[in-house]
């Protein structure tokens, strides 16, 4: 895969100018406010993973309008806690997998792998999402999700899918095994945005997060993405404004409340990025707008970036999982 993007040199001080909406603030506001009422209703239910190193719990809570999520939850076994949490976030037309034995509960901590509504047809599992997903329907189904109610943000996937995401965070920190001042998120492709929603969602809110890892972000910089992109879900909305020309400037007013730039800028806690230079699906200069933006309103926020100059989406993989091992055991210890 060639470079089809901006050069490192001309990414490092990427920094575009991105209108944000005028109702992005009380959008985001009422949305919160608005989930308030809504209790997280958590069930943990012990599951056999047939391994005996690392103890597992289906793990169930409500998330947007109280609709059902589901996620794993794994911990060193035996252990009692408090423990540091990492909330990990999956890419797009991912799921919570298969639930065997993570890095990260490896290491020590306890880990909750998020599934993300309604997704899951690229990867196995053996136990479904929630069944029930109210009037959004149930389980898991296949692509896509990026043009339905795009006239409308208030009823596009993204914000329930954020919403979600900031409502794994609570349970998170809400659970007896877990140390609710020491929570990190993770996530890759769309799990990297949903950490920096939930990044930025959490500043708004004065709730504290103490690390951010944010791997081949997407949905940063959408306009520009969608331009750019030659694999992946940003050609779902080339597709559809391809037949709906009329509607373009809706379309991107709409997708331009889920732009992670946005959220980033608000943004107040350590982060590590990475970007792969050769990324198809997610062109690596909004990664860098993303990494740019962070924390632009808070002084002193320490960030960085690993760059992979010959990868493509997938970026770093496991390599990048060290890096954050490395990271985590400074902070969360």
């Amino acid at each position: 895969m060639p470079l089809t993007d901006l050069s490192l040199e001309q990414s490092r001080d990427f920094r575009p100018e991105i209108s944000e909406p005028e109702d992005f603030e009380s959008f985001w506001g009422t949305t919160l406010d608005q989930h308030e009422r809504f209790p997280l209703n958590t069930s943990l239910t012990p599951f056999d993973n047939r391994q005996r190193l690392v103890d597992t719990w289906d793990l169930r809570f409500d998330g947007y309008l109280g609709t059902p999520v589901s996620a794993w939850l794994h911990a060193p076994a035996g252990a009692t806690g408090p423990l540091p949490v990492v909330v990990q976030y999956k890419g797009y037309s991912s799921s919570r997998r298969v639930p065997f034995a993570t890095p990260f509960a490896a290491a020590g901590y306890a880990h909750i792998v998020v599934d993300p509504r309604g997704q899951g047809w690229a990867h196995p599992t053996i136990v479904d999402t929630a069944p029930d997903d109210g009037p959004w329907g149930g389980g898991s189904g296949a692509p896509g999700f990026m043009t339905p109610h795009l006239d409308d943000p208030a009823n596009h996937y993204f914000r329930r899918l954020y919403v979600d995401a900031f409502r794994a965070s609570q349970v998170a920190r809400s659970l007896d095994l877990v140390d609710p001042t020491r929570v990190a998120l993770v996530g890759h492709s769309q799990g990297g945005a949903q950490v920096a929603a939930v990044a930025g969602l959490a500043a708004m809110a004065g709730v504290p997060v103490s690390v951010a890892c944010v791997d081949s972000p997407f949905l940063s910089c959408i306009r520009r993405s969608v331009d750019l992109a030659a694999s992946g879900p940003y050609l779902e909305v080339v597709s559809w404004l391809r037949t709906h020309p009329y509607l373009v400037s809706r379309a991107f007013q709409t997708l331009n409340h889920f732009d992670i730039v946005h959220f980033a800028r608000r943004a107040s806690t350590r982060a590590l990025f990475s970007v792969a230079m050769m990324d198809a699906t997610c062109p690596p200069s909004t990664a860098w707008a993303a990494y740019n933006a962070w924390a632009g309103a808070a002084g002193g926020v320490t960030k960085d970036i690993t760059v992979y100059p010959f990868a493509e989406h997938p970026a770093g993989e496991e390599v990048q999982t060290w890096n954050q091992l490395g990271l985590l055991d400074q902070i969360l210890r």
